[in-house]
């Protein structure tokens, strides 16, 4: 029995950044973790996202969701109840201090060359978009050639939209190990819904995956079921397939 849905953000409850909330869907999973409360057999519904803490914490809220979440790819944990937010073990002061000096060499690089800009409010790791007219695979090239400079410490991931600049060793599976361990959920009774390359990663480890119809081909083809809605949509129509007994 799949007791807790775990499901990125961009691309999957919205269609990404900067594009309007679809508050239909976050009220069908608020019913959803409402349900959940009263009901042992209905799917508890959390996030797995890169996205940073406050964001998270705001979208927790609006989906009435009980369970920690994973923000900043791994590197952290909210919890809404007792409420609270925890750090990887990784997430040391001094790595973020190798972190900050890591942001000031691709800032040079980068955002003060017009080619890129760092997207603001993360702690534990970083996210780069391209300027307007400005390829993503060239701040890829970049960026990826810096982080090697910095002996492989940090991880520089390719999305649909941007750049995630990680630490070495957190990412959405470590994420999802460590909510099976707060929570007390084997992995194999959660299910994942993911869009990108880098959700296969903690989908995998769990007992049933799902994609939106937006989603990239490596996404589709490790799923179990693959919509043909598009994001949010395509998340109602997924949980309406959720295996349950």
């Amino acid at each position: 029995m799949i007791r807790l849905m775990v499901v990125d953000v961009d691309g999957v409850i919205s269609r990404g950044e900067a594009a309007p909330l679809d508050f239909a869907v976050l009220q069908r999973l608020a019913e959803c973790n409402d349900s959940a409360r009263r009901d042992a057999t209905y799917p508890s519904v959390t996030l797995c996202t890169g996205r940073p803490a406050p964001y998270v914490e705001v979208l927790m809220q609006a989906i009435h969701s009980h369970y920690p979440a994973i923000y900043e790819n791994g590197a952290g944990l909210f919890v809404p109840e007792p409420y609270g937010f925890k750090w990887h073990s990784a997430i040391t002061p001094a790595m973020q201090a190798r972190l900050a000096r890591f942001q000031t060499v691709l800032h040079e690089a980068l955002v003060a060359a017009d080619l890129a800009y760092l997207q603001p409010g993360k702690t534990a790791s970083l996210s780069l978009f391209p300027c307007q007219g400005v390829p993503l695979g060239t701040i890829a090239a970049e960026a990826g050639r810096l982080a090697r400079e910095f002996g492989g410490e940090f991880i520089v991931e390719e999305t649909a939209t941007c750049l995630n600049v990680i630490v070495r060793g957190i990412d959405k599976a470590e994420g999802v190990r460590w909510l099976a361990r707060e929570t007390g959920i084997p992995l194999h009774d959660m299910a994942g819904v993911g869009d990108s390359g880098s959700d296969v990663k903690f989908m995998r480890l769990l007992g049933w995956m799902a994609a939106p119809g937006n989603a990239h081909a490596s996404v589709k083809q490790l799923a179990h079921y693959t919509s043909p809605y598009e994001d949010g949509p395509g998340l109602l129509d997924i949980l309406a397939r959720l295996p349950r007994p």
